[in-house]
C-alpha cells in the first residue's frame, strides 16, 4: 500500500502512549532521542516502506521522546525513561470504519469465573471461539479486581472486573505480597519441541513474512522467538491458552492485552533461564508471533519490557525500585505495564491462536502472564504491539 507521509504522522501522534517506566538503563548509555519503527521485528522506513530484520541500531529512526514525565503508575527512581518504539509501518492509512462489520465486545465475567468469559469472549451475544487448555490446572488463574496494592492500580481489568492469569508455576500467587513464586508442574515439560502449530525457526535470515509473504507458514514469521529460545536448553511447565474460530465478514484484526512477570529476575536476569510468553497466530496472513517488546524480541525475561524493576541489575539498572509492584508476589522481582497487541486477519478464514507462556532450560522460578481484552477489530496489517 502507496503511504501518505503526512498521514502516517496524524495516525502516529493520535496513538495512545503510556510513558510508564520503573526503571530505565544507565542514563549514560540512554538515548531519548532515539526511536524505533518496527513490524514484528522488520524495520520501516519514515516514508512507510519496509525494510529487512535489522540490529537495533540499524533500526533506529529520529522519533523524539519526552523524557520526563512517567505517566500514570510510573516510577521515577531511575532517570530518563526508555524511548516507546511504535509499529507505524502497519497503521492503514484510512482505516474504512463505516463498512466494518467486527462484532461488539460483550461483557460477562461478573457472572463467574469461566476463563473464556474474563479473557471477553464467549460470552452470550459476543465473539464465540471455541477454546482449550494445556497445563496443570494451578498455572490458570481468574483474577478479580485491581492486582497489587500501588496507588492508581498498576494492573485494573482491561474490561469488565477480571482476566486471566497464566503461569509457570501457580497461578494464584501472583496476588500473594512479596512470595518467592517457584513451582514446578510434572509432566508439562514439552523440551526442544513446543505444542504444534508453534515454530521456533526464523523463516529467513533476510526478511520476514510482512516484507514476503511466500514465508508464511516456513515458521515464525516475526523473527523474534528464535534469539530467545536458543539461549536455553527447552520449555518446562509450560500451560496455553488456545482459541479456534471463523474471522467474522468485514472484520480485518483482532487485539488483546497482556503484562508478563518473572521470578527469575534479577537474580537470573540475562541468563540461560530466560523464561518466555509466546503468542502464536496461526492464519492466511500470519504464522508466528504477534507479541513483542520495544526492540523487536518477544515478551521473555531478557528482552521483555521489563518497566518495572524493583531491584538492582549489573547490567542496566544499578539502583532500581518499583513500587508499582507493591501487593503481588513480584515484589522485588521485575514485570511489564499493561500492552496490547493488535494483528491483522482475512474476513472468513479459520484463524488459531495460542497464549503459552514456560519456563526455559530450568523448571523453577515462575514466570507469569496477565489475559485480558481479547476483541475483533478494523484494523489489519502486520502485528504489533504497543504500552496499552
Amino acid at each position: 500500500m502507496k503511504r501518505n507521509n503526512s498521514t502516517l504522522r496524524l495516525l502516529v501522534a493520535a496513538l495512545p502512549v503510556t510513558l510508564s517506566v520503573g526503571c530505565a538503563a544507565d542514563p549514560e548509555a540512554a538515548d531519548p532521542d532515539s526511536g524505533v519503527v518496527s513490524v514484528g521485528g522488520t524495520a520501516a522506513a519514515g516514508d512507510g516502506s519496509s525494510t529487512g530484520v535489522e540490529s537495533p541500531q540499524e533500526m533506529t529512526d529520529s522519533a523524539a521522546t519526552d523524557g520526563g514525565d512517567t505517566g500514570a503508575g510510573g516510577s521515577e527512581t531511575a532517570g530518563p525513561e526508555s524511548p516507546i518504539k511504535l509499529d507505524v509501518g502497519s497503521v492503514p492509512d484510512a482505516p474504512d470504519f463505516n463498512n466494518c462489520g467486527a462484532p461488539s465486545p460483550v461483557v460477562c465475567d461478573a457472572q463467574d469465573d469461566d476463563p473464556w468469559h474474563a479473557l471477553g469472549v464467549n460470552c452470550a451475544g459476543g465473539p464465540q471461539v471455541d477454546g482449550t487448555i494445556m497445563g496443570a490446572p494451578a498455572a490458570l488463574y481468574v483474577h478479580e479486581g485491581n492486582l497489587g496494592t500501588y496507588i492508581p492500580a498498576t494492573y485494573p481489568p482491561r474490561e469488565g472486573n477480571k482476566f486471566v492469569v497464566l503461569s509457570s508455576g501457580n497461578a494464584a500467587e501472583i496476588a500473594q505480597a512479596g512470595l518467592y513464586a517457584s513451582t514446578s508442574h510434572p509432566g508439562q515439560d514439552p523440551g526442544n519441541n513446543l505444542p504444534a502449530p508453534i515454530m521456533t525457526n526464523d523463516v529467513s535470515p533476510f526478511d520476514d513474512c510482512a516484507g514476503d509473504p511466500s514465508l508464511i507458514g516456513a515458521g515464525d514469521c516475526s523473527n523474534t522467538i528464535a534469539t530467545q529460545w536458543n539461549q536455553g536448553s527447552g520449555a518446562n511447565d509450560y500451560v496455553e491458552m488456545r482459541i479456534n474460530t471463523v474471522v467474522p465478514a468485514n472484520t480485518f484484526g483482532f487485539s488483546y492485552d497482556l503484562a508478563f512477570f518473572s521470578t527469575e529476575y534479577p537474580v537470573y536476569y540475562q541468563s540461560t533461564f530466560n523464561d518466555m510468553y509466546i503468542a502464536w497466530l496461526e492464519s492466511e496472513q500470519w504464522t508466528g508471533n504477534v507479541s513483542f517488546d520495544d526492540m523487536g524480541n518477544p515478551i521473555s525475561l531478557n528482552a521483555g519490557f521489563l518497566d518495572f524493576k524493583d531491584a538492582p541489575n549489573p547490567f542496566d539498572c544499578p539502583a532500581c525500585t518499583a513500587p508499582e509492584l507493591q501487593g503481588t508476589a513480584m515484589e522485588g522481582h521485575a514485570g511489564t505495564r499493561w500492552l496490547t497487541t493488535s494483528a491483522g486477519v482475512t474476513p472468513g478464514e479459520t484463524i488459531e491462536i495460542v497464549f503459552a507462556v514456560f519456563d526455559l532450560t530450568d523448571n523453577s522460578l515462575d514466570s507469569v502472564v496477565l489475559l485480558d481484552n481479547w476483541h475483533w477489530a478494523c484494523e489489519g496489517g502486520p502485528p504489533i504491539t504497543i504500552p496499552g
